[in-house]
């Protein structure tokens, strides 16, 4: 339909609800937000212009026009996803080579840097190749990631432990400061096995599993400079620049983040969504809030930071024979590689043998990825 007719449709539409709207100012209750109208002079039009969207998942999108150039006017954004990383530059150091948002940053609700992440994003959609973006557009980008956290529970100071102890007062970190945490690279880290083994040996002589550093630092407003007194929180052990995710690097997947909730939401799945069909067959307490799932995705697993209530005992071996089977259809060898867990890990799991929660975490979202 034309966009007169389809105007009066909405138009339409909206007028069925007058009558449900309880408040003294009379009219709909549907109000056409000012993202469908045309952004013009600094100023919302009364003329609707039609409105795209580049949706990664339920929470990551971007709503934006297209401007008489061919490129996008990011008119509503969301930052989900990106809100735990420290800004890479201010606004005043922004690249020349992105355009300002015309919209404002207040109206679109994220920050300069994460407006130019969108933006190449887009653009990288809009040029016919959605799945490589462009991350070199600004040099703090090749920067180590940095997330910043206040030490607000005895958990997060502990992280401080061995850096605190035999310090004089006035030197240590103390509850409520900031704090300032990193990522690895695995494929740089490869690069000094001896870190690798340092940070196994210290944490359990008996451990079979390799443990990636969980690097922090006491905060600095410069996060480039505090990078270089990383060390790994669990054992003291002092971690390198060089084994860091730069920006580059911790955004290079998030236009691919996948949407497990749905179907046809994986990483390189295209198009419309579909209802995942949910059959229940247990009920297991936990404390969501708790357990701080966002943060250890980002910062590494604590299996200190999980509470778990348990199940009935008949609803756990109902849920756990179930599991096993899936594996098996899986494929042991398939799901180890695709899974990221230990054929070891998997074997003992298959045999009933008792395995730590999280670990049984990890196989569950394994076999969802995989669904």
């Amino acid at each position: 339909m034309d966009e007169t007719l389809f105007g009066a449709k909405v138009r339409s539409l909206q007028g069925w609800f007058d009558q449900l709207n309880p408040y003294a100012d009379k009219g709909s209750i549907l109000k056409i937000e000012d993202v469908n109208f045309r952004f013009q002079n600094e100023t919302v039009s009364p003329t609707l212009e039609p409105l795209y969207c580049f949706a990664i998942s339920a929470k990551r999108y971007a709503l934006f026009n297209i401007g008489i150039d061919g490129r996008p006017l990011i008119r509503k954004a969301s930052a989900h996803g990106l809100g735990h990383l420290l800004a890479p530059y201010g606004k005043a150091d922004a690249p020349s080579s992105i355009p300002p948002p015309a919209a404002g940053l207040v109206q679109i609700g994220v920050e300069r840097w994460q407006y130019d992440l969108w933006y190449k994003i887009i653009c990288a959609a809009l040029d016919g190749h959605p799945d490589q973006v462009d991350l070199n557009y600004h040099p703090s980008l090749g920067l180590p990631a940095a997330s910043r956290y206040a030490a607000t529970t005895p958990k997060l100071l502990r992280w401080f432990g061995k850096q605190n102890n035999g310090r004089p007062y006035a030197y240590q970190v103390k509850p409520s400061n900031f704090l300032l945490a990193y990522q690895v690279a695995p494929a740089k880290i490869n690069e000094f096995p001896e870190l690798i083994d340092a940070i196994t040996d210290d944490v359990s002589e008996r451990s079979t599993r390799i443990k990636w550093p969980k690097p922090v630092a006491p905060f600095d407003s410069n996060p480039a400079s505090a990078a270089v007194a990383c060390f790994d929180r669990e054992t003291g052990i002092p971690v390198p620049p060089e084994v860091l995710k730069t920006y580059a690097e911790a955004l290079s997947q998030y236009h691919l983040r996948p949407e497990h909730k749905f179907l046809n939401g994986d990483y390189t799945d295209r198009g419309i969504t579909r209802r995942r069909r949910v059959t229940p067959i247990a009920i297991r307490q936990i404390g969501k809030e708790s357990n701080k799932w966002e943060e250890q995705f980002y910062l590494g697993e604590d299996e200190g930071a999980d509470i778990d209530y348990g199940s009935a005992a008949d609803d756990t071996k109902v849920f756990l024979n179930q599991l096993r089977a899936k594996v098996i259809t899986a494929g042991q060898r398939r799901f180890s590689r695709e899974g990221g867990i230990s054929r070891r890990t998997i074997d003992r799991f298959l045999k009933g043998e008792k395995i730590r929660p999280i670990t049984l975490a990890r196989i569950q979202r394994a076999l969802a990825s995989q669904a």
